[in-house]
């Protein structure tokens, strides 16, 4: 058995007995990444009939929303795990999903007959497997890449990962010696103990080091395992990975992350200073000297065949954000004692908090709570604010509002947006419907070692804790019962003692339910549609 196959025995090995949950992953999404090309001038394919093709996919967490939002598209997945491929095949089979083909083969086996794909995603693969397989992957990126394909790759970058080597070193170290991977672990975060409070005084490394220590203490014990004991771990910084690229005969596009790439994202210290010694520089050197700004670990780089390269603006165009269609969910919180006067406090469909006192901005952010999970053009948007209270002043003073409020929120990374109809737009319903799979992946979900993530179908992943009655009527929410069906249903439910209020309590043999049971209901449907989980 050669390098290759050993390594990739070892790494299946791995995977098959430390299973983790797949997950979907927004910037790494067909939709995101077309509509982020845009802003950097590059044309792609349409994602409604597109061709994804997912390196490292493991179960397909990270291809099911897009398989089932698109179904005339066509997606296949390939992982090392036969295990967690079978997951996922059962998981495509119960759905009754036709167009995802899910294979369990190395990805060095992969060549030209096996197809021509528009997306190709390689997401948490890259710095973590053998240089055979690293550069099988750019191999694969530009053989089996249609002319306008984008291919997406992840992967950890210096400088930022320089303190994460240094406790990756430590705590292989610590855990040499252990005989199952549960000792290993173990043996291994003891280790983060004498790097956090055991460092001496005098150690210039010591602020670094508790800092890595510190977000790694945040993270699950899969990804402590993963990221810092696993056999491979080959951080990069970027201009090695470009020129890899390049070497492949591919050219760099662009983060997935846009905003990232834009020094006013850090602040004006880091735009003015950025901008002096990055003038007149390449792209791919100004990016590394903003990676050196801002400790950047982490890259989610977007790639395009090398005759392209021509094509490909130097950063994203904020003027072209006016071609997008918007998207985004806000709620009112708490707004901390310590805010500025007239500031107002939200949190995102994701839980992120957002400040804002800014006219504009309250606008626009009204506009979008309210068409959520749909998106809305750019002159639509510009059209509604202008019709709010919150803005004043002619059309034009609209635009340029609208403009400006969509440049901050785009480099807060607030907001989903796609270049043509997101992928709720065209599937609205009169009556309460859920989107595909997720009635059956929450029942799902109640088994441990189901290992697929539930999510929404713009790709995020979403956890949802329900009570038994709005569990129970999960299934109805199928596009063939109305609101007030809905409510009997549930209603009979209670009064046969199927099911508990949601405030735990029984309610056999009650009548006059109803007000109750649609104040169950309307709190439920609001949850569902913030988190995008209704297609109605």
């Amino acid at each position: 058995m050669n390098s290759p196959d050993t390594a990739n025995q070892l790494i299946a090995e791995h995977y098959d007995r430390t299973q983790y949950t797949s997950n979907a992953f927004f910037y790494s999404s067909p939709g995101h990444l077309r509509a982020t090309a845009h802003l950097y001038g590059v044309e792609t394919v349409p994602i409604e009939k597109a061709r994804v093709l997912e390196l490292g996919c493991a179960a397909g967490g990270n291809l099911l929303p897009f398989a089932l939002a698109y179904p005339d598209a066509h997606a296949v997945g390939v992982d090392l795990s036969p295990l967690q491929i079978q997951q996922g095949q059962k998981v495509v089979q119960d759905l009754g999903i036709k167009n995802l083909d899910l294979r369990a083969m190395s990805l060095t086996d992969i060549d030209n007959d096996f197809g021509e794909f528009d997306y190709i995603i390689v997401h948490g693969v890259f710095s973590w497997v053998p240089p055979e397989v690293r550069q099988a992957i750019l191999r694969i990126c530009r053989e089996n890449l249609s002319p306008q394909g984008i291919a997406y790759v992840s992967y950890n970058t210096y400088p930022g990962w320089k303190a994460g080597d240094i406790v990756r070193d430590a705590m292989l170290l610590h855990s040499h010696s252990a005989t199952s991977d549960e000792e290993k672990l173990s043996s291994a975060k003891a280790m983060l103990t004498l790097l956090s409070d055991g460092l001496a005084a005098s150690n210039p490394l010591a602020p670094s080091l508790r800092a890595a220590v510190a977000q790694l203490q945040k993270q699950s014990d899969y990804y402590v395992a993963h990221e810092y004991l696993e056999t491979f771990n080959a951080p990069c910084y970027f201009l090695e990975f470009a020129d890899a690229a390049q070497q492949a005969g591919l050219a760099y596009l662009g983060d997935a992350e846009a905003h990232c790439e834009l020094s006013a994202t850090y602040g004006q210290n880091v735009q003015l200073n950025h901008s002096l010694i990055a003038l007149g520089q390449p792209k791919v050197l100004r990016q590394q000297y903003l990676d050196l700004a801002v400790g950047r670990n982490f890259r989610k780089s977007m790639l395009v065949h090398q005759e392209r390269e021509a094509d490909v603006a130097v950063s994203p165009n904020l003027d072209l954000l006016r071609d997008l269609r918007w998207a985004g969910h806000f709620t009112k919180a708490d707004t901390p004692a310590n805010a500025p006067v007239g500031s107002q406090a939200f949190t995102n469909h994701k839980g992120g908090p957002l400040h804002t006192s800014e006219a504009k901005v309250l606008a626009v952010i009204k506009v979008l709570s309210d068409a959520w999970p749909a998106t809305i053009s750019f002159s639509d948007l510009v059209l509604q604010v202008q019709a709010s209270t919150l803005v004043e002043g002619n059309s034009g003073t609209a635009e340029q509002s609208v403009q400006e409020a969509l440049e901050i929120l785009f480099k807060l990374n607030q907001l989903r947006f796609s270049l043509e109809a997101g992928p709720y737009d065209d599937k609205r319903h009169d009556i309460p419907t859920l989107i595909p799979g997720f009635a059956y992946m929450q029942v799902a979900s109640k088994d441990a070692a189901f290992g697929v993530g539930c999510f929404s179908f713009w790709h995020d992943v979403v956890n949802v804790q329900l009570k038994d009655a709005e569990a129970f009527i999960l299934p109805y929410m199928n596009g063939t019962n109305s609101a007030a069906q809905l409510r009997t249903r549930l209603c009979d439910a209670l009064r046969q003692g199927k099911v508990a209020g949601t405030d735990g309590n029984m309610l056999t043999g009650q009548r006059n339910l109803d007000a109750k049971v649609q104040e169950m209901l309307d709190k439920l449907m609001a949850l569902l549609k913030a988190k995008g989980l209704l297609l109605a």
